[in-house]
């Protein structure tokens, strides 16, 4: 069935475009937010007196758009200038993060408790050799310290902005405590909002389950697997964070759809049967009810990365729409999502976690079925092997065609094995994931647990020992690629130029 390459059909992306560039001029341009609201309102004011020239009022309405895209980053950008003392202080604290060890120094994320709102610190302690009195920090301890507060700095060699990613991901200021010039206290944490305290709880019971993992995983098992159930990936090691680079199978040490996906797949699994043995209670609106509710559990105790919430979010809309029994996923669905996610917090367009996600899921959208039935396969079970084999080399295909230059812009690689490592890397994925659910769950019977962990051992050192073995293929990467933003323009148009005469040539669309 053709469909009509129509732009009214997609509301959310013509909500979408005109966001995305108001979000990014408002960035570039150093405006303060009254002007962009008084241009705002003065279009307003206009749309309504051309209310008769269809035309002319609809491009003023993706103006506005524009212009609150533009307004919402600048207020936010006003919001992160924050004035800090000139002087060394004394504040109080707590702990967001568990502290990691680097060299003489722990790091971890501070909330310093101010007379007005809380300030996210990033702070690096400096540690006592001697009493290692830094070994009883955990996340949630309070301190009270003496200490400079310093507005986010780069490193003079740096090539990352990391000032830049400081602000946008919420952090006010940088501290160093010497380890004589703090100590632990009770904190009072009313000064926080909910969410605040409702992440900071999450980040405590996160910890417990990590606790739970050590029981039965340790090493480079437990690294895995903290990174792709509990989005913790302090443990990898430089030579497996390469491994999986290299490969181009990162994305499934990071959070993300993924992940979401298969735990919702596990929920569903659950509730069905639930249907079965008490259909009266467990009735479709309550169930997905239920797993819309275990989902956004599971999005608060990894942290809420974007990638995270990206699917969180779209698996809800997927939800309301199976209900009204819709279509459940589409590019236009996706744009939703993105519009949400950007009208929540305008900094997350610059997130590469949320760039990367959204253009892997929009590529598999358009490219997947265009790919795939290139190569029409029999519907006989003798090919079942075979069609599952293609159709995870397509999405593999997809993904790469929408995210290689983007992991090339910021990484300065692209991977030429990933159609392999995604054989190997997803399925492998997909059981780590649900055996240890089941292995947390399995946690008050020590031998069943303790079975489950054997398992996932195996199947981890399979995983790894299998992508160090690409990743020494010659070739298996193409490394020193330094992409231009208008290079990535001219790509990605080129590329839904692509889409476009490849899906009307395989009678997919037509054009109205």
């Amino acid at each position: 069935m053709k469909k009509k390459m129509d732009l009214l059909m997609y509301p959310s992306v013509k909500l979408l475009i005109p966001l995305v560039l108001g979000i990014t001029v408002g960035d570039i341009i150093d405006i303060k937010p009254a002007w962009w609201w008084v241009m705002t309102v003065y279009t307003v004011i206009i749309t309504f007196v051309v209310w008769q020239w269809k035309y002319t009022q609809s491009l003023l309405l993706l103006l506005i758009v524009f212009l609150l895209g533009a307004t919402s980053v600048s207020m936010k950008k006003q919001t992160m200038q924050i004035r800090l003392p000139n002087q060394t202080i004394i504040f109080k604290a707590v702990l967001l993060s568990n502290p990691v060890v680097h060299g003489k120094v722990i790091q971890t994320d501070l909330m310093i408790m101010g007379e007005e709102e809380p300030m996210k610190v990033k702070a690096a302690i400096l540690c006592d050799t001697i009493t290692n009195h830094y070994q009883s920090l955990h996340i949630g301890d309070g301190i009270e310290a003496y200490a400079y507060l310093e507005e986010p700095m780069n490193f003079s060699d740096a090539t990352f902005d990391y000032a830049r990613w400081l602000k946008f991901h919420g952090y006010a200021a940088e501290t160093f405590i010497r380890y004589d010039q703090w100590q632990k206290v009770k904190v009072n944490l009313r000064p926080m909002s909910f969410l605040q305290r409702t992440s900071l709880a999450a980040g405590i019971y996160r910890q417990k389950l990590m606790k739970q993992l050590e029981n039965n995983l340790d090493g480079s098992n437990l690294a895995i697997v903290s990174a792709m159930t509990l989005g913790d990936k302090q443990l990898i090691n430089k030579d497996i964070k390469e491994d999986y680079s290299i490969t181009g199978a990162s994305h499934v040490l990071a959070l993300s759809g993924l992940h979401l996906t298969i735990l919702y797949g596990l929920l569903m699994l659950l509730m069905s049967w639930c249907e079965r043995l008490l259909p009266r209670t467990f009735r479709q609106g309550v169930s997905e009810l239920l797993i819309l509710l275990a989902v956004w559990s599971y999005v608060v105790l990894v942290g809420m990365s974007s990638s995270v919430v990206r699917s969180a979010v779209m698996l809800t809309i997927y939800s309301f729409v199976t209900l009204l029994n819709r279509e459940r996923l589409s590019v236009n669905t996706l744009a939703l999502a993105a519009v949400i996610m950007l009208i929540s917090n305008p900094f997350n367009l610059f997130d590469v976690g949320f760039q990367l996600s959204f253009m892997s899921v929009w590529a598999i959208m358009l490219f997947y079925p265009l790919i795939y039935e290139a190569i029409p396969l029999p519907q006989t079970k003798s090919l079942l092997v075979i069609r599952w084999l293609w159709k995870m080399i397509a999405v593999s295909m997809a993904v790469q065609l929408g995210t290689a230059p983007l992991v090339a812009f910021y990484f300065n690689r692209v991977s030429s094995v990933f159609a392999i490592s995604s054989l190997i890397a997803v399925p492998g994925t997909m059981i780590i994931v649900s055996a240890t659910l089941c292995m947390l769950l399995l946690n008050p019977l020590p031998a069943l647990s303790s079975l489950v962990g054997k398992l996932i051992c195996t199947i981890t050192e399979w995983l790894n020992a299998s992508l160090h073995w690409l990743a020494n293929i010659p070739g298996a990467s193409i490394d020193n690629l330094h992409v231009t933003v208008l290079q990535l323009i001219i790509y990605y148009i080129m590329l839904m130029a692509v889409w476009l005469l490849w899906s009307f040539f395989a009678e997919k669309i037509e054009f109205k």
